[in-house]
């Protein structure tokens, strides 16, 4: 009933091109594109484990330097019982530090949440014990060392946390050196250039990897999501998106071990009220299957699987006009619809689209032509902020007309395409 992926078939392709492989595991089937999506998933988590390395040597190296620090204040002042505490100060961040990255090692660049939880407890603590060493000096920033300890634990963790929950920690860290700060500004001898100085190395380092970790998953996902919307450029006029795909495998499946069950002879005829209710719920759901996906086109099922674009984008297209675009039609309104919408996500922007209705074609010389009408109507972008690559992609599609009103603009794009190009 459904083709599925071959014994033999190799389930990771070496070919670099996402695309190419998401069309080549489309055809083979629904087994092949489940596997392709682990493989990219795969990939991600490879580039995230190196972001992730190079964080940890980094926040390392900023570590001993904090670590050097603590040893060289503490050689140039008597020991007391500040230094005592101290001392416990940083044995709980190296502790922090070294668990930390151990349980990234064990759960493979990902530690849970309870051990983010309670490194930060410890950065805390620690801080708060060095906090209490320096009680009545001047300027406690420039007495602290541990500071350096927790940007470069937090900078360690930015490849093994969401994101979001590393700039957390690192806002509530950035309070309390501001609090040393004007603590500091109001003695009277007070440097802002060195206590600035110790601040930013503490703060920005942490801020940053965050930063550039958050952006390199959201360049990821765009980026998979793309390819994953262009892989159904090739498909046929009407054709079952990934998902239905998927959906069909699972009742191939099931309606496969009822028959064989009765071709063996463990399934008695006539079926059991149990067997034949089961029997009779997967037949209805595989023809309700068949009905929702009778006028799906390629264009539908590229919005409808797509994280970007379905949000936001509505498509109108009754009679499955869009299937008849050719390949260079396709990739040139695929292509304006992802840098309508991709491209502008800042400022929310919707996106309709509206295919037909056909025109008919008088000219005795074209009977095999058709032409059709297709409509972008794009709110919340003024036209200035429009992509300027829209318009050639535009251009591969048809001639297209521009027309804005307060606060949206249609762009009608009239396609001339070879009507039994596709229906043959």
């Amino acid at each position: 009933m459904t083709e599925t992926l071959p014994p033999d078939e190799p389930q990771r392709s070496e070919d670099p091109n996402v695309l190419s492989r998401l069309v080549r595991a489309r055809r083979i089937g629904p087994r092949a594109v489940s596997a392709l999506h682990d493989d990219l998933a795969r990939d991600s988590r490879l580039g995230y484990g190196y972001l992730g390395i190079a964080a940890i040597v980094l926040g390392s190296c900023l570590f001993l330097r904090g670590l050097l620090s603590f040893f060289v204040e503490t050689l140039a002042r008597p020991a007391d019982g500040s230094t005592l505490i101290r001392v416990v100060a940083w044995t709980l961040l190296t502790v922090a530090l070294v668990g930390s990255c151990l349980l990234a090692r064990r759960f493979h660049g990902r530690i849970p949440a309870v051990a983010f939880a309670s490194a930060t407890v410890l950065m805390a603590l620690a801080l708060l014990l060095e906090t209490i060493a320096n009680l009545g000096t001047s300027q406690p920033i420039l007495h602290s060392s541990t500071v350096f300890g927790v940007g470069a634990t937090l900078l360690a963790l930015v490849g093994s946390r969401p994101a979001r929950q590393l700039l957390v920690a690192d806002a509530v860290f950035a309070v309390i050196i501001v609090a040393m700060l004007v603590s500091g500004a109001f003695s009277g001898s007070f440097a802002p250039g060195p206590s600035i100085q110790i601040a930013s190395i503490a703060l920005l380092p942490p801020l940053l990897g965050a930063l550039v970790v958050q952006g390199f998953g959201a360049l990821v996902q765009l980026e998979l999501d793309r390819s994953v919307v262009e892989s159904a450029l090739l498909s046929p006029r009407f054709a079952f998106g990934m998902r239905a795909s998927d959906e069909l495998a699972r009742l191939d499946l099931d309606a496969e071990k009822i028959l064989d069950g009765v071709a063996r002879g463990t399934i008695d005829l006539p079926l059991d009220p149990e067997v034949a209710g089961a029997a009779s719920s997967i037949a209805t759901e595989l023809r309700l299957l068949l009905v929702a996906g009778r006028h799906d086109t390629w264009l539908h099922h590229a919005i409808e699987e797509s994280e970007v674009l379905g949000p936001v984008v509505t498509l109108t297209d009754p009679r499955g006009l869009a299937g008849f675009l050719d390949p260079s039609q396709r990739e040139g309104l695929l292509s304006a619809v992802w840098l309508l919408v991709a491209d502008s996500l800042r400022v929310q922007p919707t996106l309709q689209i509206v295919v037909g209705p056909q025109s008919v074609e008088e000219d005795g010389d074209a009977a095999d032509m058709m032409s059709f009408p297709v409509a972008l109507t794009v709110d919340g972008v003024p036209k200035r902020r429009i992509d300027p690559a829209v318009w050639p992609a535009l251009d591969r599609v048809g001639d297209h007309s521009e027309m804005v009103t307060r606060g949206s603009i249609t762009i009608v794009t009239t396609v001339r395409t070879v009507a039994q190009q596709v229906a043959a």
